[in-house]
């Protein structure tokens, strides 16, 4: 009896140790998916800082093509509002002046030679004189014609180099909004990079936390089973305890009752016989 109540508690010994070790072999593992959550954690937070911090200079750069384009619109601007006035004043331009008033002029110096050479009745040389003046009236008007548009060809010269200018300054900021908009096609191809690694990280994360908490549960159950089987070690063992006292007792009364009947042999006969009884019940000796 007593070597089955031996083994029985050998054997709980034994599985006790065995949950123990697989309850710790659980936390083991379930510690591995926990470091690598947490680096696959602090891999994916040092990307997003890179992609906060690209696209502050993402941010910086739109700005700056911003105001590119602003000043390059406003060269473009200028420079139609100058071809507007160009038109206009090309309105006022006549291309056959300067031809026209060659013409009177070489007119008015023959009618002059007439005058002066050709003899002329009064009333001929009156008309001759009446035409002439109507020609120098002309001439001067053309002259004036003449000053006038030579102005405004100065003019259109100048509205011309203001426009070519315009355009060139034009020009040189839209090539800054380009090389810009390049620069921040970059960061934004970069961020696009980034934010796939993120995407991953993120599911490898969640992968290896559920891992964790799967570990984490067998771990629990194999702890609240060895905890059980603690228990009722605890309570074999004292019941062992108890026994173990409980004999100890037995014997200590039957040497008393052996010492009273030294002087009384069928006492003593019979004392034996009752302890040899008493722990053949109790499974102390075996008879072979």
């Amino acid at each position: 009896m007593q070597k089955k109540k031996s083994t029985e508690q050998e054997n709980a010994e034994l599985k006790y140790r065995g949950l123990i070790e697989k309850r710790n072999e659980y936390n083991q593992q379930a510690k591995e998916f926990a470091d690598t959550r947490n680096t696959l954690n602090n891999e994916k937070r040092d990307c997003l800082e890179e992609i906060f911090a690209l696209r502050a200079d993402r941010g910086t750069l739109v700005d700056k093509i911003r105001d590119h384009k602003k000043i390059r619109n406003a060269f473009q601007q200028k420079a139609r509002e100058l071809i507007e006035v160009k038109k206009g004043k090309r309105k006022n331009i006549h291309p056959g002046v300067a031809k026209e008033l060659e013409a009177l002029r070489a007119e008015l110096k023959m009618m002059d030679v007439k005058q002066q050479t050709v003899p002329l009745s009064l009333q001929d040389e009156n008309e001759l004189l009446d035409t002439m003046r109507k020609r120098v009236k002309e001439i001067e008007r053309l002259e004036k014609l003449m000053n006038e548009q030579e102005s405004i060809i100065s003019q259109v010269k100048n509205v011309d180099g203001s426009i070519t200018e315009l355009f060139k300054r034009a020009d040189e900021e839209h090539a800054k909004v380009v090389e810009l908009s390049g620069q921040a096609q970059e960061l934004s191809d970069r961020i696009t990079i980034i934010f796939k690694s993120v995407t991953h990280l993120t599911v490898e994360s969640q992968k290896n936390h559920e891992s964790y908490l799967k570990m984490r549960e067998k771990a629990d159950e194999q702890h609240q089973k060895a905890t059980e089987m603690r228990e009722k070690l605890m309570a074999m063992r004292n019941v062992k305890r108890d026994e173990i006292r409980e004999a100890r007792q037995q014997l200590k009364e039957q040497n008393r009752a052996v010492r009273d009947a030294l002087y009384d042999k069928k006492k003593l006969d019979k004392a034996a016989e009752e302890a040899l009884e008493t722990l053949l019940k109790k499974g102390k000796v075996e008879i072979k």
